[in-house]
Order: structure tokens, then C-alpha cells, then sequence
């Protein structure tokens, strides 16, 4: 795990959501728990992108199954029992 995955303590929807938005461009009015992520991450490229994004910046491994399955707010549940248990 990288060194920036062990000190950052920023809350995980605020990392996926900063992630959405900055590098997936999509609209911050869209960026709720409900949606599902397949509406935020809206082609196979972005799926993928995000989970080696995310295992990147913060050491946790998802498959694309998690992100094609859940809602923005089940996700970022999951990311934090990842980070949890890194």
C-alpha cells in the first residue's frame, strides 16, 4: 500500500465524490448516494479507470462488479470497509 493510501483520512464520499467530478466529469448535481454508479461512470473505460484510481490513491481493490452493481452510497460503504480492513 502506498504511503499516501495510509495518511489520508479524508472521508471516503468526499473522495469519490472529488473523483467523479474532477477527473470523470460528471455533474455534481448527479452525484448522490442514490444514483447508481453506472450512471456516474458511464462506459466500461470509466469503470475500470475509477478501480485502479481508487487502488492508487487509496490501497483498496474493487472488481468492476462493484462498481456496476451499487449505488454511489452502497459503494463508497464498501470502500470503507476495504480501507478498514487495510
Amino acid at each position: 500500500m502506498s504511503t499516501s493510501a495510509q495518511l489520508d483520512t479524508r472521508d471516503t464520499l468526499d473522495i469519490v465524490t472529488g473523483l467523479l467530478v474532477g477527473k470523470f466529469e460528471a455533474d455534481p448535481a448527479d452525484v448522490r448516494e442514490a444514483t447508481p454508479m453506472t450512471a456516474l461512470l458511464i462506459d466500461s473505460l470509466m469503470v475500470v479507470e475509477m478501480a485502479i484510481t481508487l487502488q492508487d490513491e487509496l490501497g483498496v481493490k474493487l472488481g468492476e462488479e462493484d462498481l456496476r452493481d451499487l449505488t454511489l452510497g452502497e459503494f463508497v460503504s464498501r470502500v470503507d470497509e476495504r480501507r478498514a480492513r487495510a
